[in-house]
């Protein structure tokens, strides 16, 4: 039972989810079946427990001996469906703008045109209040403009003239996804030959040097960063794009901003592979302002490899202070069961980074990494202090340790092998420095 989507589903949920899921087994909108609320009891009380079986749920339920694994697959259907219409519903009920949406609709086939032109009016006033202006907007928008002119066609036979209005919004929700996938198109190139076609990219970009889009700040923000990442070495592209960023964040929602400003950073990366830099410092400012606006926060949370990315490239630009106070600052926007080793790790790369090897020493000795390249990367950093300070005998212990480590661990890839490389030729070149033992063994 462990391993069934069912269960599976039910483990990812957050506990406001499942709190969620119980209030919705108990409602007749969800379910008007009593024999669901008995499983999703089971599940609450037993999920813990080696008896949580099929069958265990099947004996609690029916309070039978003869198992029916059919029957029980079905209830088990019954209850994931009531979770999936949850999670859809609390996704759906968060968003006001496609309520507004769907609630016209509905209005529309009643007949009641009255209410259907109040309603419509009210919707349409409650979108132009948001600030956001982005593709959803653009979206809802056109969707709006098709209900005002089937009210005007069914109210006065020939329709309203809204149909500039109609095109004018699917035109500007067409150019910024077709320039936001030729902007992943563009990121992706750089680590895979990944090719494809994006229909409407081209007459986008015609339309944009036509000035179609003029006024439109969501597609002037996405085309400079289709430019910039196409013509990186182009620094007024570059300027442009963090002049947009900075002017016309607030019209994007959060996932949008997020990412703009990693397309920002791709074009910094590339530059800075090309030996250009000043492209540290203009990242570095991409990152703090981007913290600032807590943009790369995902689920309410910074990924260690953000994390980790902000300390190296303030460290490389000597914003030693800042990158501190950035430790402690964002140690609790890190995912909870991780937080205290991430946190220990990279507050132990800052101080091997400032040559402060005791601190670091000491922080790496009591950090857990499960992430392979993060330990094979805290033991090169061991090493590398050991043998600065002069501690051979230390270095040589920690060398075997290293070298059983990598045997364990064969999937390391080419990391692995280089590791493993690193290690013998350092063990060779130490080996004239160590006390001769008793047994000859060097």
């Amino acid at each position: 039972m462990k391993n069934s989507i069912l269960i599976k589903t039910w483990e990812a949920l957050t506990e406001a989810q499942r709190r969620q899921v119980g209030k919705a087994v108990q409602s007749p909108l969800f379910n008007q079946r009593e024999e669901v609320g008995l499983l999703f009891d089971f599940i609450i009380k037993n999920s813990d427990k080696k008896s949580f079986t099929k069958e265990a749920a099947f004996q609690f339920i029916y309070n039978k001996k003869t198992y029916d694994d059919g029957k029980m697959r079905h209830l088990m259907g019954y209850l994931l469906e009531v979770i999936r219409l949850c999670l859809a519903w609390e996704e759906w009920s968060e968003d006001e703008a496609e309520i507004n949406l769907g609630l016209c609709r509905v209005l529309k086939k009643t007949g009641l045109t009255e209410v259907w032109e109040r309603e419509l009016t009210r919707a349409k006033s409650e979108l132009e209040k948001q600030s956001f202006r982005h593709d959803g907007y653009y979206f809802q928008r056109f969707f709006l403009e098709q209900e005002t002119w089937e009210l005007g066609r069914q109210k006065h036979r020939g329709g309203v003239d809204n149909v500039a209005d109609i095109n004018g919004a699917f035109g500007a929700y067409v150019a910024i996804n077709s320039l936001r996938q030729g902007c992943t198109l563009l990121a992706q190139q750089t680590l895979t030959n990944v090719s494809a076609s994006i229909p409407y990219l081209p007459e986008t970009l015609r339309l944009i040097e036509q000035g179609f889009f003029a006024n439109n700040a969501a597609v002037e923000t996405w085309h400079a960063s289709y430019v910039a990442l196409a013509e990186p070495e182009q620094e007024i592209h570059f300027i442009q794009l963090k002049k947009l960023l900075a002017q016309n964040g607030a019209i994007f929602p959060e996932a949008d901003l997020r990412d703009l400003y990693v397309l920002a950073l791709n074009v910094c990366i590339r530059r800075i592979n090309a030996a250009d830099k000043k492209y540290m410092r203009e990242a570095f400012d991409l990152y703090r302002g981007g913290l600032a606006r807590k943009v790369f926060l995902e689920n309410g949370y910074l990924s260690k490899t953000t994390y980790r990315n902000v300390l190296n490239i303030a460290v490389a630009v000597g914003e030693w202070e800042w990158a501190r106070e950035y430790l402690d600052a964002f140690q609790t926007y890190l995912p909870p069961r991780e937080s205290d080793n991430i946190y220990r790790y990279n507050l132990a790369t800052y101080y091997f980074r400032k040559r402060e090897y005791d601190q670091a020493l000491d922080l790496l000795r009591h950090v857990e990494l499960r992430d392979m390249l993060e330990n094979f990367d805290a033991r090169r950093m061991m090493v590398r202090m050991y043998y600065e300070l002069g501690e051979i005998q230390a270095l040589d212990s920690l060398l075997d340790s290293f070298d059983i480590y990598l045997r364990r661990h064969k999937e390391g890839g080419y990391h692995r092998e280089m590791y493993r490389n690193f290690v013998r030729f350092l063990k060779k070149m130490i080996s004239p420095a160590l006390p001769t033992c008793g047994n000859g063994k060097n």
